[in-house]
């Protein structure tokens, strides 16, 4: 025959909430951890509830019994303390929710400013670029620098456009275009340059 042993219930098991809330104002930390043991269960079962993230259910459940120790002496009604305690879980889960949006919208904001404003690197690099495609149609003859400039430089190049405005014909257009962008390409200078 197995006997079961069993730990001894000590006193404050058998305290009301009442009487537990009284004694741990009073510094009794015995009293303290059967009040914790007792709505451990309430205050986890809450915050699970809201499916915070591990380290953010264990800041909500930690704030829960901080609020429970700074309160302890106003709490007018000991017996509803797990009433209190879920209310306050909540709360505190709601406050860590609201901080969570408010981060990610932060993050939000300084992703699209990061993302509006080139980094000086590539910005450094356009201008390099640049600077040496401009030097480079600048050595074209000045009908292949024309429209060079005119269908890459203009908002909406229109061949009939660039036809009346440049004297050719718009069979012409292709043809000039073709052999600008090659001497472009044959061009020393940017072709030392690697892209």
């Amino acid at each position: 025959m197995f006997t079961t042993l069993m730990a001894p219930r000590s006193a404050y098991s058998t305290m009301t909430t009442t009487e537990l809330v009284r004694a741990a104002r009073d510094h009794d930390g015995r009293a303290w951890r059967e009040l914790v043991a007792r709505y451990q269960p309430v205050v986890s079962g809450t915050v699970a509830a809201h499916r915070l993230a591990e380290v953010d259910a264990a800041d909500a459940i930690q704030n829960t019994w901080l609020r429970a120790v700074e309160a302890l002496g106003s709490i007018r009604e000991p017996e509803k303390m797990g009433g209190w305690l879920r209310t306050t879980a909540v709360h505190e889960c709601f406050a860590i929710l609201r901080r969570m949006k408010k981060d990610k919208s932060c993050e939000a904001l300084i992703d699209d400013i990061a993302s509006d404003a080139p980094d000086p690197e590539a910005v450094l690099l356009r201008n390099e670029v640049r600077g040496i495609l401009d030097a480079a149609v600048n050595r074209l003859s000045g009908r292949e620098r024309a429209l060079i400039h005119t269908l890459f430089y203009s908002p909406d190049p229109r061949y009939e456009e660039m036809s009346r405005s440049m004297g050719l014909p718009i069979g012409s257009i292709g043809p000039t275009r073709q052999r600008a962008l090659r001497r472009m390409r044959n061009d020393r200078e940017l072709c030392t340059y690697r892209f």
